[in-house]
């Protein structure tokens, strides 16, 4: 699966404007649910919000990857953020996270979903990957990098 045929640029949020976990997550999420991909923004925040709590998505390096199940949806959804100034995310590092990833996934895809975090965890466990969406100024431009290291892991 190539991240171009389910993450598009107007799911890509740049600059992310919140100051914690919730607010990241809750951002993340509304994106998914103004764009009609999700259907009740609520019953995905919480998802995300009660998989958080099991143990931080907070991967280090100034990467997050939340995630969570969520039924009413036929596929694997993302949505990516990058905030500017890092948020506290309880990060594996103790670091502030920069780059957001969000990943909902229905029940019934669970090999699709670990493949998607694997996917992702290798991709931005690449300096130059993380360099390059920190440095990018838009949406398209964060989009792109992804879309180039994609094709690489």
């Amino acid at each position: 699966m190539e991240l171009s045929e389910i993450l598009t640029p107007e799911l890509i949020i740049y600059p992310l404007e919140a100051n914690s976990k919730e607010g990241v997550i809750s951002v993340l999420v509304d994106r998914l649910y103004k764009a009609g991909k999700i259907s009740n923004s609520d019953a995905a925040k919480k998802a995300v919000i009660e998989r958080e709590k099991l143990m931080s998505t907070g991967v280090g390096k100034g990467v997050a990857l939340p995630h969570g199940k969520y039924v009413d949806i036929d596929d694997v959804l993302i949505s990516v953020g990058v905030s500017i100034n890092g948020v506290d995310f309880d990060a594996v590092d103790g670091q502030p996270v920069h780059i957001f990833v969000l990943l909902l996934t229905p029940e019934r895809f669970p090999s699709k979903h670990l493949k998607l975090l694997s996917k992702f965890s290798r991709m931005l466990n690449k300096a130059n990957c993380r360099e390059g969406i920190l440095k990018a100024v838009s949406a398209e431009e964060i989009a792109e990098i992804i879309y180039k290291y994609d094709t690489q892991v």
